[in-house]
């Protein structure tokens, strides 16, 4: 069963990240909310408040097998200099094919910053933030699974990107099953 870690931050996206959440936690996966702030109770793009599960410090980051950064301006808080634990841990486990790191809109940008994007793993993002980040793994697409990496392009794709995580992870026969339970 895939356990999820969903890292949070002060102006994350909120659809970025209630709506894959949401999906997943119908689906049957563990979904736990790290906040990368000093604090549980985060401040969402537009104002959502919300109640972490944990904090990043607090962490065990390898009990999970796949790591999820929503996006938003809140992204550039999951740096060195705020996260350093979850840089870390992706800078070591990135080639591990046990573990999935997954990234919507702008926050796969991270896995440039952080090092992690070798020229055979291909991504997508929000247009714009390709530009000296990722040019060369860059496809214009609105999910893109490469390797042990799954991203999307933005906020209006939260759904597709979330079914498609269950379709992976659990079985395309329950991501049609959760569609048709959701009217989708």
């Amino acid at each position: 069963m895939l356990k999820v870690a969903v890292m949070v931050a002060n102006q994350t996206e909120d659809m970025e990240l209630v709506v894959p959440v949401d999906i997943w936690r119908r689906a049957g996966l563990i979904v736990k909310l790290i906040s990368v702030e000093k604090k549980k109770n985060v401040i969402l793009a537009h104002g959502v408040k919300v109640s972490c599960d944990e904090i990043l410090s607090k962490e065990n980051l390898s009990k999970y097998n796949a790591i999820y950064l929503p996006g938003g301006a809140g992204y550039t808080r999951f740096s060195h200099e705020i996260a350093p634990k979850l840089v870390a841990f992706a800078q070591k486990e990135y080639k591990n094919p046990k573990i999935t790191f997954m990234a919507l809109c702008a926050a796969p940008a991270c896995f440039a910053d952080w090092g992690i994007l070798d020229a055979n793993v291909k991504v997508t993002s929000y247009p714009g933030v390709a530009a000296g980040k990722f040019e060369k793994n860059y496809v214009k697409n609105d999910i893109v699974i490469s390797k042990n990496f799954i991203t999307g392009a933005g906020p209006g794709i939260a759904s597709d990107f979330a079914f498609k995580v269950v379709e992976e992870f659990v079985s395309p026969t329950k991501a049609k099953d959760l569609k048709k339970e959701m009217l989708y």
